[in-house]
């Protein structure tokens, strides 16, 4: 399908193209000026563009020259309009600017996700070509529900990245010290003989209160146990040992998932090096076996490489230490698993089982004119609250969870049921993906001094989450990108963090 029909000759020579209807998309006289004039009702600096007509490129090209080091992304409806217009010599040139993207509305989501990055080039700049949103007025609805979910996701991200920036990165150096100081566990082994058994994923959902109560009438012998950290200690008070508690929480409060009492010599950790440093160098220090992964961030990812990729990769999904048990599961070779406690959800008014670390803290504070229930109330209606299908409370964040972990069963073509809160997965195929250590050291000091040589362009997408934390710190709200970019090396290399 196209939007244009020709390209004519403007009063002052330059090349424009013109609707089907007959209209042009810029002026007939004097396209220059208009750009020029467009550009002059853009009263701040921006470093991204996301421009709504292409036409013959003059508006585009006067914005390129003026913002020489911008982003600019280029909206047309159909890919068909854009070989069109292509045709023009000025346009065909401008796109081959790497900094210029020219995109259809079918590919405006997945070209604004791969492209705009809030960290690095901060506010994003909508820009409305008048003779081309005119035209197409009949798809303002749709362009504008595509922009605000993909810039919600966006958004989301962004937001997570300013917050965790600095303890990700702080704990990403911290676990790859306690990784070259402690060797890697021999246990890492004892999850693959184990695969025979049937994997018993376990989350802290309130349904766990019910659901375990068929483990108790079953041999624990059938499972292998994979724990979330917040699932561990309700696992604990019910006198269940798991046999891997996994962990990807940065936050210090989940130190307070690995106190307790209880004899857990058999049991396995698996910690993300983003998560809690002083946690797992508790662990190790109290001689419990520990191993490190990677879930995705691009500096843990960096100094696994750097370390001929010694440590494991597990996903992480939309961020929920759920979906990476289960891949731990997954890929080492699990034919049967059931998962509990994943109900990504609220039920009989609470946000977590009972016995999670919430309630020893909660009720320490309870009075009589603040109750421990209220604690819990506040902290399901800390965001919007909606009801699903079968009357429980859930929020934006939980639905994102859930649907994170269908998606990722779906696109491994695993065939799943939930019923009566668990989910029931066969897989008879399944094979293990991953072996165990090869017990050469660990080395986060080779990956520092491997950086401190490399030009500052060349790591910077390992600095990003980091430089998305600056920014959003108001100590360093005037800084230009390029000094972020170096004040987050200088951190990672002087272990300043």
């Amino acid at each position: 399908m196209q939007i244009y029909k020709e390209f004519i000759t403007a009063k002052n020579g330059s090349q424009i193209p013109v609707f089907l209807n007959g209209k042009t998309m810029e002026s007939r006289y004097n396209p220059e000026r208009e750009a020029e004039s467009l550009y002059n009702s853009i009263n701040e600096k921006y470093n991204f563009f996301l421009v709504l007509g292409i036409g013959s490129g003059t508006f585009i090209n006067l914005l390129s020259q003026k913002n020489p080091f911008a982003k600019i992304i280029a909206l047309e409806l159909y890919q068909d309009d854009i070989n069109f217009l292509l045709q023009n010599e000025n346009l065909n040139k401008l796109s081959k600017n790497p900094l210029i993207s020219l995109c259809s509305l079918e590919s405006l989501e997945q070209t604004l996700i791969q492209n705009y990055l809030p960290a690095k080039y901060g506010n994003l700049k909508i820009i409305e070509q008048r003779a081309w949103v005119n035209e197409n007025s009949a798809f303002t609805v749709k362009i504008n529900s595509i922009l605000t979910k993909t810039l919600g996701i966006i958004s989301a991200d962004f937001s997570v990245q300013s917050h965790f920036g600095k303890i990700w990165t702080s704990n990403i150096i911290n676990n790859s010290r306690l990784a070259q100081n402690y060797s890697p566990s021999n246990k890492l082994e004892s999850i693959l003989k184990e695969n025979n058994k049937t994997a018993l994923v376990v989350a802290a959902g309130p349904s766990l209160d019910d659901t375990l109560e068929f483990f108790k009438k079953e041999t624990s012998d059938k499972y292998y146990i994979i724990s979330t950290d917040t699932a561990g200690l309700a696992l604990l008070k019910r006198n269940i040992i798991p046999d891997l508690i996994v962990s990807i929480d940065a936050q210090s409060v989940s130190y307070n998932h690995f106190i307790t009492n209880k004899d857990c010599k058999n049991t396995l950790y698996a910690f993300d090096l983003c998560a809690n440093s002083s946690a797992a160098r508790h662990l190790l220090e109290s001689g419990k076996d520990l191993f490190f992964f990677c879930s995705g961030h691009p500096l843990s990812s960096a100094i696994n490489e750097s370390n001929n990729f010694q440590l494991p990769d597990f996903f992480s999904g939309a961020g929920t230490v759920t979906i990476t048990a289960l891949d731990i599961a997954l890929k080492a070779g699990f034919k049967d698993i059931l998962i509990l406690g994943a109900d990504f959800s609220y039920s009989k008014g609470k946000a977590y089982t009972s016995g999670t670390y919430l309630d020893s803290l909660y009720n320490k504070v309870s009075t009589k004119l603040s109750e421990s229930e209220q604690i819990f109330s506040k902290l399901m209606f800390r965001t919007e609250l909606k009801e699903t299908e079968n009357k429980r409370k859930t929020t934006q964040i939980l639905e994102a969870y859930k649907f994170s972990l269908e998606k990722y069963l779906t696109d491994k073509g695993i065939a799943f049921t939930k019923t009566d809160d668990i989910y029931k997965l066969h897989c008879p195929s399944n094979k293990a993906l991953f072996s165990a250590s090869n017990g050469k050291a660990f080395s986060l000091e080779s990956f520092i001094s491997k950086i401190k040589s490399m030009k500052i362009d060349e790591v910077e997408l390992l600095l990003l989450p980091y430089v998305a934390w600056l920014r959003n710190n108001k100590g360093y709200k005037n800084f230009e990108y390029k000094e972020l970019l170096k004040l987050a090396l200088d951190s990672i290399v002087s272990y300043n963090i």
